[in-house]
């Protein structure tokens, strides 16, 4: 009797046991309580160099969105300054219908200020119009480049001109 009562007590108190054990085993905190890392996603942040060659990157980037007719992608380019002076949907209605800004851009060079700005010549060549020249600023901000449209166009953008 005494080997049936111990076999029917570790019958019955194993899978307790072992289901305790297995709770705890999936029960993903360490000793402090904290959740592992596993069960968070993971999140890389990561800021694009500060240099002039990487200015340059994203000047290319918004003259490429702008010559694709990718404007909301031009936009998103912007500086933080510019982006809260005119609204994505806004810019991208009105810069489609100027025909004056459309055409071939192409960076022709670009001159670090400072650490966090830069300065960049670019020409636009229309379809069947004369090349046009100009410059625009690039700037640093949260670990990214930025482009800071011309002052006069962006006022003129805010008025829903085209400059």
């Amino acid at each position: 009797m005494t080997r049936t009562f111990r076999g029917t007590a570790l019958a019955v108190i194993a899978p307790a046991v072992l289901a305790v054990v297995l709770a705890g085993c999936s029960d993903k905190k360490d000793d402090a309580g904290e959740t592992a890392p596993a069960d968070r996603p993971t999140v890389e942040v990561t800021a694009q160099p500060q240099d002039p060659q990487t200015a340059q990157v994203t000047a290319e980037q918004v003259f490429d969105n702008l010559s694709d007719g990718d404007w909301a992608g031009a936009w998103e380019l912007w500086t933080d300054t510019a982006q809260s002076a005119l609204a994505k949907d806004v810019y991208v209605d009105l810069v489609s219908t100027c025909t004056a800004l459309q055409g071939d851009y192409v960076v022709t060079g670009l001159t670090p200020v400072d650490d966090s700005t830069a300065t960049v010549k670019w020409t636009r060549t229309p379809t069947g119009g004369t090349a046009t020249s100009g410059t625009n600023t690039i700037k640093y901000q949260n670990g990214h480049w930025r482009f800071e449209p011309d002052p006069t166009a962006l006022a003129a953008f805010k008025q829903n001109k085209c400059p």
